[in-house]
């Protein structure tokens, strides 16, 4: 069994003996003083016994994980014997010298010339602190992001004088313990996570000290839209799907950079997208919301059928003009909310064609749950074609306009929504826009109802992202604005106010600021754009998927976003000055932000939203965990089957594990042990403690697993029980939480 050592018992230091041991290793934990080292042991149980009860564990026993961690008499016994050293104490440049310096000398007393020496370094490169030790060549920066148990990437930056070998012998043992590695190939200030969130937090910062949104609002456009696509994809690979011929598109509109994925495959690309978004979405609907009063990291239990009751009067009616995908989204999501929708097209064919396809959407919707328990053919018979555009409006009180992004089209759009609405008489209804870019004083400044228009734009695909990013003209009627946000969230949107029209609106703005630092770390050969993605999808999205910048570093320091600002406004504008993107952190803008996070979490409540947050970030690692497989250019092909199948001891289950895994049969193995099973045996009963094993895997798979499974297995008959299961379960559950209630009853 590999051996890896430890150095610092804090709450990284013990995160990194849980990982370590979770992944096969034996873990000494070395601290200067003898108490902590003891201590952390007793506390890494505990945590083991956290991820176990998430899941996070993949069948192993608690106890024998745990066991694997014991504390270390001495730093040479720490590293005697162990491939892999991870240091883990505090951020101070001295006090990290003087460990390194210790580290060195064990490493001649033990003759250990091979080992790993790592540092959890979040801003001081390992040349500041190694360059004169003999064992520097085996220095590298594993940086972790907090909490490490739930959120996988590990940033890798090694200095000009680490070993290339030892780069990637590190790398092989992050992958190895279930992290996911983002090298960097050269030291620079912030790292690859601190400098994209530093790009984003500028730019979030100017919005509000600009006053063109709330803080809360600033939060809801990462936390309810492009925190919801990171979660899974990074910058590159979520542009490259935003123009057509994928990243190569994108830059010759936008700018300039490499694309990855073939541009045959982007269609199937786009159906991975839209799956994981939708189960996404009904994850996070299914996670309790933060309780301001008590604190608790509630997590809600009931159906999704029952989460939110629609009714549907049938009087209310909204106007959708154009018939593309954003108006059939547009049209999906009224017909979900209980309204009529009168849908208009200059083309009656395409018209006719996008009531089609809006039933099938609604489907799509349905077997995600995503419909809360209504019937798909009765939501989808709310929509019909409107015979005219005057036909439309009548009665309505509210209209989406869903054309493409030309100032002239929207002109004369709204010029004719303006002549239609004024013969109808209906002044009070809202007139939308979902412009992308274009301000609506652009092409509504004209009209006799101008009063009434203001943009609400969506983020693709709004049936997955509830983000309406709202931005009124300033001619609209505030009554319009606040009825437009009413009834967005009646729709079960998430709309987030604009006080000002601004170029790029919220959204585009914040993901501008982060996609011109990941290209430029990219354009400087810091990073290849594969690492400065994972940054991305397995870091920063993962926290940003259900909350925002101002709300992620109001939990980075003890006393909230002054604190943060206090210890970090320095290091972060030093860090972005390069980026031509800077301005003085005000304190009257930071007290405003301030005042907005204790509104939402008093003071007293921050370390119960502390654990409110890992319990969500663990719910997510598991969620994650359970999506299909990972090749996101392939379509998936057929339904997903859950095999069960026992072996006799731990052992037999893990080479069983390791073979399906190794031949690509199956997404994930989740393990049971303690299952007790009963059969009868020449007339007598007789039981066993077996080890449950649930595999998922594709049904075109099944035959071949099953081949190999009697190939791994001891037994001469090995029993595989194969069962269908859901893409999307409309009250979720994870399968393995699923599979567990199960065989527990």
């Amino acid at each position: 069994m590999p051996k890896a050592a430890i150095v610092g018992s804090g709450i990284v230091g013990r995160a990194w003996a849980v990982i370590f041991a979770r992944g096969g290793y034996q873990v000494e934990l070395y601290d200067i003083k003898k108490e902590a080292r003891e201590a952390a042991v007793v506390q890494v149980t505990a945590m083991v016994d956290m991820l176990s009860k998430k899941g996070l564990l993949f069948g192993q026993d608690p106890g024998k994980v745990s066991s694997l961690v014991k504390p270390a008499d001495s730093l040479t016994a720490a590293i005697t014997g162990a491939v892999y050293l991870q240091e883990c104490v505090p951020e101070i440049l001295p006090l990290k010298t003087k460990v390194f310096a210790g580290l060195d000398k064990a490493v001649t007393e033990s003759k250990n010339k091979d080992i790993i020496l790592g540092s959890s370094s979040s801003n001081m490169a390992i040349s500041l602190f190694a360059k004169d030790i003999q064992a520097r060549g085996n220095c590298i920066v594993c940086h972790p992001v907090n909490p490490p148990f739930a959120i996988p990437i590990v940033e890798m930056i090694p200095a000009v004088f680490t070993r290339p070998e030892i780069i990637q012998k590190a790398r092989k043992i992050m992958t190895e313990i279930g992290m996911s590695p983002a090298l960097l190939n050269k030291e620079i200030d912030g790292f690859l996570v601190n400098r994209m969130q530093y790009a984003l937090l500028a730019e979030a910062f100017r919005l509000v000290d600009d006053g063109v949104a709330s803080p809360e609002d600033v939060d809801t456009a990462i936390s309810q839209g492009l925190g919801l696509r990171w979660s899974f994809m990074g910058p590159f690979q979520t542009i490259d799907l935003n123009a057509p011929g994928g990243v190569i598109d994108y830059f010759e509109r936008y700018g300039d950079a490499i694309s990855r994925v073939p541009v045959d495959r982007r269609g199937d690309r786009l159906e991975w997208r839209n799956e994981r978004l939708l189960n996404l979405a009904v994850h996070k609907l299914s996670q309790g919301k933060w309780d301001s009063k008590s604190g608790a990291p509630a997590v809600a239990s009931e159906p999704l059928k029952n989460r939110r009751q629609v009714k549907s009067d049938g009087k209310r009616k909204a106007v959708i003009v154009g018939s593309g995908i954003v108006g059939r989204c547009w049209a999906a999501i009224f017909a979900r909310g209980g309204v009529k929708v009168d849908l208009f097209d200059i083309s009656k064919e395409a018209m006719e064609k996008a009531i089609d396809e809006i039933a099938k959407l609604i489907n799509t919707m349905h077997q995600s749950g995503l419909l809360f328990g209504q019937d798909p053919k009765v939501v989808a018979a709310r929509v019909q074609c409107a015979p005219s555009l005057e036909n439309a409006v009548k009665g309505a009180c509210y209209l989406q306009e869903c054309v493409p992004e030309s100032k002239l089209l929207k002109t004369r759009v709204f010029s004719a929504v303006d002549s239609a609405v004024s013969k109808a008489g209906n002044k009070d209804i809202i007139l939308a826009s979902s412009a992308s870019n274009l301000a609506s004083s652009q092409f509504t400044s004209e009209l006799k109802m101008k009063g009434n228009c203001l943009v609400c734009h969506p983020v693709n695909p709004p049936f997955a992202i509830p983000l309406v990013e709202v931005v009124p003209a300033p001619y609209t009627n505030p009554k319009v604005i606040q009825s437009a946000i009413a009834l967005l969230k009646e729709m079960g949107l998430s709309p987030a106010l604009l006080n000002k029209e601004i170029d790029g609106f919220l959204v585009n703005r914040m993901q501008y600021a982060l996609l011109a630092e990941a290209f430029r770390l990219v354009d400087d050969g810091v990073a290849s754009p594969e690492d400065v993605d994972v940054g991305i999808s397995q870091g920063l999205g993962l926290r940003w998927s259900f909350m925002g910048p101002f709300q992620t570093i109001d939990l980075n320091a003890p006393g909230g976003v002054d604190d943060y600002f206090e210890r970090y406004g320095s290091a972060i504008s030093r860090v972005i000055k390069p980026m031509d993107n800077t301005r003085p952190w005000r304190k009257e803008t930071v007290a405003k932000i301030h005042a907005a996070m204790r509104k939402e979490v008093p003071s007293d409540l921050l370390q119960a939203r502390l654990k409110w947050r890992n319990e969500r970030l663990l719910r997510l690692a598991v969620h994650k965990l359970v999506q299909k497989p990972g090749d996101m250019s392939a379509k998936p092909t057929g339904n997903y089957k859950i095999a069960w199948v026992t072996a006799p001891d731990q052992k037999t289950a893990d080479s069983i594990a390791s073979g399906v895994l190794g031949e690509k049969l199956v997404a994930c193995v989740n393990m049971i042990p303690g299952v007790k099973s009963m059969y009868s045996w020449k007339g007598k009963l007789e039981t066993s403690q077996e080890v449950l094993m649930l595999m998922k895997t594709k049904e075109d798979l099944v035959s071949k697993l099953i081949t190999q499974v009697v190939k791994l297995h001891p037994y001469d008959c090995p029993e595989v029980i194969t069962t269908a299961i859901e893409d999307g379960h409309k009250e979720y559950l994870s399968w393995v939480g699923e599979s567990v209630s199960k065989v527990s009853k």
